[in-house]
């Protein structure tokens, strides 16, 4: 009797829990629709990344082409560098030869200065000498002439002699 009543009992107990609980096949069925969605949800991620996978191919793609175009570039500005870096040492060297001449230039200025002092201090001699106006006119106007283009050179001389100091 006690293995009856025992039996009832868990056969009771049973029964109150299936009431309660809800039927396991009803609980699969939610999980097996909750387990759907999120397999859909799923595949969706998963063509979202393949369609960015495909597009990161491709930009791949245009990045290597681009990166081709500038290590081209970088080649031809390391040409150029080069050239220029000669260019900059023949400049270099007409520098100094040019400094060199300038020095020159700068002796045969003061030469030149000299010269033009002694002329126009020869002017007014050249002037107290002439018989008329129209023999001094033609004196100043020769004096002029000779001694306009000297100015010029020497001034030029001067400047070119300014700027190579000012250079080394």
């Amino acid at each position: 009797m006690r293995v009856l009543s025992r039996a009832a009992e868990d056969l009771n107990a049973v029964a109150q829990r299936a009431r309660r609980d809800p039927d396991p096949v009803d609980e699969a069925r939610e999980r097996l629709d909750a387990l759907f969605t999120q397999l859909e949800a799923l595949l969706a991620a998963i063509r979202a990344v393949d369609a960015s996978a495909l597009a990161v191919g491709a930009g791949g793609e245009d990045l290597v082409v681009a990166a081709r175009e500038l290590d081209s570039t970088a080649r031809t500005i390391e040409t150029g560098g080069r050239d220029l870096r000669r260019t900059g040492e023949i400049l270099d060297a007409h520098t100094e030869e040019l400094i060199a001449g300038g020095q020159d230039l700068t002796a045969v200025a003061k030469d030149l200065a000299d010269s033009l002092r002694v002329v126009r201090a020869a002017v007014p001699r050249l002037v107290e000498g002439m018989d008329s106006v129209e023999q001094l006119e033609d004196s100043v106007e020769t004096v002029a002439e000779t001694v306009e283009p000297l100015q010029g050179v020497a001034k030029g001389v001067g400047r070119v002699s300014d700027r190579l100091s000012r250079r080394s």
